[in-house]
């Protein structure tokens, strides 16, 4: 009878350790689930965190693109209407070549000259003619500006100075006929344009420095006989040399703009470099400066090689600027158009760092609302 007696309180120990252990173990059951609970709710949390940083962010990266496309049709504006005004500028130019063309006496000049085979004694009243054209020709100089550049200084104006600036006419073969005062003598660069143009087509001299070390450049026109006795070929030429300057370059600029950094001007690839033609912002004057082409991220390269196009590049002093360009329809030039970022998106920037700190702001305040 001892035994059972024994017995009792060993199976109620056991029976109490049995259900400690199953409560323990629903506890633990418990525990992980809400653990699993917590983490797929904080796993949610990190994704709707990450997401609305995410979309805060290209929203503000959105609004930077639409800010630098409007600036994108300012510039292609103003690049527009400055390269229309440098196109009229050199159709300006050739109108004068153009009506000595046109001149009778002239024509009638070169045509007897042609067909007396470059003997001016075949010529009726040669002295007379020639004279005229002379006066035509200075005449024509001095009022559209083919003249030479005024001297600067007493010394200077008891020197003769060398050739210029002026208006020739030549043969059919580019030997000078007669010329205004201060024509500059017929350079390989100045000879080849004339053997083209008196192919039958219009010719530009590009931009170059002459002899006063001034950027200088002409328009050739050929000269086309009364009967054409040359089968649509020039049988002689009118050329005209001029300095560049104020009356050029002033075009560059567009009337009523006043951001502090906008800058336009005028470059030219030439070999390995990006040659500068217009005046620059910094003071450098026209065709003192030249960059290699290849130079990174150059906006003055990237003009070149995509003309109309839209970047942000760094442009010939290294700052990073907004750039479109254009071609010149009539000359070998591209038109660049730039604006430093840091001016044009001051504004921007600063609304849109507001921007993105409210709307950080907003997501920790709901976070932690959340949380707790």
């Amino acid at each position: 009878m001892a035994s059972p007696v024994a017995e009792g309180p060993a199976s109620e120990q056991t029976g109490t350790q049995d259900t400690k252990r199953a409560v323990d173990k629903e506890d633990a059951a418990i525990r992980r689930r809400v653990n699993k609970v917590a983490l797929a709710i904080a796993g949610v949390m990190a994704i709707v965190i990450a997401a609305a940083v995410y979309f805060s962010i290209s929203f503000v990266d959105e609004e930077r693109r639409r800010d630098i496309q409007g600036w994108q049709i300012r510039l292609g504006i103003i690049a527009d209407s400055r390269t229309e005004a440098i196109n009229e500028w050199i159709d300006q130019n050739f109108s004068v070549m153009r009506e000595l063309t046109e001149n009778q006496s002239l024509q009638i000049y070169v045509t007897e000259l042609t067909m007396a085979e470059g003997d001016k004694g075949g010529i009726t009243d040669q002295k007379a003619q020639a004279g005229y054209l002379r006066n035509l020709l200075v005449a024509t100089a001095e009022r559209e500006g083919f003249s030479p550049p005024p001297p600067s200084g007493v010394v200077a104006a008891n020197i003769e100075k060398a050739g210029a600036a002026g208006i020739g006419i030549v043969d059919s073969k580019g030997n000078p006929i007669v010329s205004s005062p201060g024509m500059p003598p017929l350079a390989p660069n100045i000879k080849k344009a004339i053997l083209e143009a008196l192919d039958g087509k219009p010719n530009i001299i590009d931009v170059f420095k002459g002899a006063t070390n001034l950027p200088t450049m002409g328009f050739v026109l050929p000269i086309i006989g009364i009967q054409d006795i040359e089968g649509g070929k020039g049988i002689g030429a009118v050329v005209g040399l001029r300095t560049v300057g104020k009356d050029l370059f002033d075009r560059l600029k567009q009337p009523g703009e006043t951001a502090k950094s906008s800058e336009t001007y005028l470059v030219r690839k030439k070999g390995g470099t990006v040659e500068y033609l217009s005046p620059l912002s910094d003071g450098t004057p026209a065709l003192k400066r030249s960059l290699a082409a290849d130079t990174q991220d150059l906006a003055g390269s990237f003009a070149l090689n995509k003309p109309g196009g839209f970047a942000i590049r760094r442009n010939y002093v290294s700052t990073e600027v907004l750039v479109t360009s254009r071609k010149i329809s009539q000359a070998p030039w591209v038109l660049v158009k730039t604006i430093a970022r840091s001016e044009a998106l001051a504004e921007t920037e600063t609304r849109l760092k507001t921007m993105l700190t409210v709307f950080v702001l907003i997501i920790v305040g709901v976070t932690i609302a959340i949380i707790a």
